[in-house]
């Protein structure tokens, strides 16, 4: 018995703490959601998980008087569950950060590229809309690299969303121009939603504007590069440099995170991750 015990207790206290870090990531992911508004989706995905892990927490006796003997059961399963989560998060998170260890530096890349820019959230008015803090640190690195490489071009990638005052790519290319660089070497592609799009209508882009001869480079947030790396393998588009932009701060590294694991389950339920 007394074994029996010592297990359950264990098992209790692992548990517990994957429920805590499953709370805490989708907590923090909440509150990015409130202070920057996405898709109704990412809302009801996002309570979902936080009352699926709570409840069984909060109810845990009125569901052991429902279940009855089919409780040790649903425990196990949860528990199975929180695992699972926890335990692949934290391979994704460590791929992430094992990913900028390959970067080129830009002094090393050919000046014949095409820098294919990736859009993040836009903010402001319509009348005065402005790159948001992720966005920003994107454009600044993209500004330095392409002054450093006059020969560079840029392909600004990004659609308006519903709550954005304008497309991502008109407010990035404005950004650039406004810091020197030529509105010649920049093309725009502001119809796409997603980074796949992105991905596909650059490469559309590339094709029209006869830069098949050029180096490709992509460029955005350091934990998108992985995913950015593994649309492009099946777009079918040759990339020659990765470069990526830092986050502005760790709590919003920390909602990206949560945001970019719910972003590969999505892929993987379309049929696109594999």
């Amino acid at each position: 018995m007394r074994k029996t015990e010592k297990k359950k207790r264990f098992f209790n206290i692992v548990v517990g703490i994957f429920a805590a870090i499953t709370l805490l990531n989708y907590t923090v992911y909440l509150v990015h959601l409130i202070a920057y508004p996405e898709q109704p989706l990412a809302f009801i995905v996002t309570i979902a998980v936080i009352a699926a892990v709570a409840l069984p927490v909060i109810f845990r006796k009125q569901l052991k008087n429902v279940l009855k003997q089919a409780y040790p059961f649903f425990k196990a399963v949860w528990g199975a569950g929180l695992a699972v989560y926890v335990v692949s998060f934290a391979v994704m998170v460590g791929v992430i950060f094992s990913s900028s260890a390959g970067e080129v530096p830009p002094s090393e890349m050919s000046d014949d590229t095409v820098i294919i820019l990736f859009g993040a959230k836009v903010g402001g008015t319509e009348d005065d809309p402005a790159p948001g803090l992720f966005l920003r640190r994107r454009l600044e690195r993209c500004a330095v690299i392409m002054k450093e490489a006059p020969r560079t071009v840029c392909i600004v990638c990004g659609g308006k969303g519903a709550n954005e005052p304008a497309s991502e790519a008109s407010v990035m290319k404005s950004y650039l121009i406004a810091r020197g660089v030529s509105p010649s070497r920049i093309f725009s592609e502001d119809a796409s939603s997603d980074t796949a799009e992105n991905i596909e209508n650059a490469k559309a882009i590339i094709r029209r504007e006869g830069l098949e001869d050029y180096k490709v480079a992509c460029l955005s947030t350091g934990f998108h590069i992985p995913r950015i790396k593994l649309l492009c393998r099946r777009a079918d588009l040759g990339v020659d440099y990765y470069f990526s932009a830092a986050s502005p701060s760790a709590f919003g590294l920390w909602a990206c995170l949560v945001r970019e694991y719910m972003s590969y389950w999505k892929m993987a339920l379309s049929g696109k991750l594999l």
